[in-house]
């Protein structure tokens, strides 16, 4: 029978991953965590969670790295598809069994798409918007989102996506990836809730991600 993994790559998330893990359980119940070094109180919440994996690294490593062992944990569990999710408790888990609806249906490449409303921070958003540009031009590939975590692959699709970002571009490596092969995909609309408009993703993240794309 296929298994579908939610991977959750997390960093110093004491404030969150408790809530967060609580929540995705009630939807899916095959979860891995990837703890990235965490310097608080992350891993001693994390160890009370049996029921679920966990990957303890030594040092911080970045998401994009996190996300990386995570997966090929997955494969090694005989996982058919990953689902990756952020650990601030921001991803609306009611979408996971969504996103493995249409890896069941052969879709190899599922890409989360939230609405930008609002309640984004403003220096997120004109980020996102700034990338959706260049990459359009760039590759050819229209996505008015494109730093959302909540994505899908299957074994398939990591192969074809198998990224070498360590840290927050990894979202964005895979899309130039899928435009650069003409990589077919799927969009889901998705719900994010933003508890902590400075925390994560910074603008020197956005910075470093503008520069790497000539590189990618």
């Amino acid at each position: 029978m296929s298994k579908y993994f939610v991977i959750i790559p997390v960093f110093n998330e004491q404030r969150n991953i408790r809530r967060c893990l609580m929540n995705i359980k009630k939807h899916w119940k095959h979860i891995i965590v990837v703890n990235d070094g965490s310097t608080d109180a992350t891993t001693s919440i994390l160890n009370r969670f049996r029921s679920v994996h966990t990957l303890h690294l030594p040092t911080n490593q970045g998401k994009g790295a996190a996300m990386l062992q995570g997966a090929l944990f997955a494969w090694k569990k005989k996982a058919s598809g990953v689902i990756f999710m952020d650990g601030d408790n921001q991803h609306n888990p009611i979408h996971i069994k969504e996103f493995v609806r249409l890896l069941r249906q052969k879709v190899h490449i599922v890409i989360g798409v939230r609405l930008l409303k609002t309640n984004i921070p403003i220096h997120r958003k004109i980020g996102n918007h700034l990338i959706a540009l260049i990459m359009r031009y760039m590759f050819s590939l229209s996505i008015s989102d494109i730093m959302c975590g909540f994505r899908a692959i299957s074994k398939k699709g990591f192969q074809q996506l198998r990224w070498s970002s360590k840290g927050y571009g990894v979202e964005t490596e895979m899309l130039t990836v899928i435009g650069k092969k003409k990589i077919p995909f799927r969009t889901l609309v998705v719900d994010t809730i933003y508890h902590d408009k400075y925390k994560g993703f910074s603008l020197k993240d956005g910075i470093k991600i503008l520069l790497h794309l000539p590189y990618w």
